[in-house]
């Protein structure tokens, strides 16, 4: 499963934590996506999304970075379809609420809103989608992501920007 990965904007090799989705996996994540848009615009729940791409585009990859995670790491995601509001998308077997973030971008960063609270969760992690292959990049502690020295305007509102470079690697 692990291969060196040359392509990591830092310059120096890391492990690549590479998990293959299966279609069936992949098509529960774009319909979860589909069920939860919905959801969130007929309860007026607020699009955060700081990127140009299709919301569902973005829930679906959002949602299957989640089961990625929970695949690796034997955690079960929250699959529910209720109108959301932040929240950590699992809870690690020692209780820390994770929040997974993904991009189809190589050198994608790990974005958070503005209005996020610290104390929301524990750890953001960050994961790179390329069809119904997901590479878990690395993760941060909430408390050092969101940090001042952080904060930019990538063109869609300030928020938190994290390179990949500052993210702990995974390790099998």
């Amino acid at each position: 499963m692990g291969e060196i990965n040359k392509d990591r904007p830092s310059g120096h090799k890391e492990l690549k934590l590479i998990v293959n989705m299966s279609p069936p996996e992949t098509a529960i994540a774009l319909m979860l996506a589909v069920m939860r848009n919905t959801t969130a615009r007929q309860n007026s729940v607020t699009d955060k999304q700081m990127g140009k791409q299709d919301p569902i585009e973005i829930d679906r990859d959002g949602i299957l970075a989640e089961m990625a995670f929970g695949k690796q790491f034997n955690l079960y995601p929250d699959l529910s379809v209720y109108p959301r509001k932040g929240g950590a998308d699992l809870i690690t077997h020692n209780n820390l609420k994770v929040d997974v973030k993904a991009t189809r971008y190589k050198n994608g960063r790990l974005l958070i809103h503005v209005d996020k609270s610290v104390q929301e969760v524990h750890i953001y992690a960050l994961a790179i989608v390329d069809g119904d292959t997901v590479d878990l990049i690395g993760y941060i502690k909430s408390i050092d992501a969101m940090q001042e020295k952080n904060l930019k305007d990538l063109g869609h509102g300030v928020g938190y920007a994290i390179d990949q470079s500052s993210l702990t690697p995974f390790k099998e």
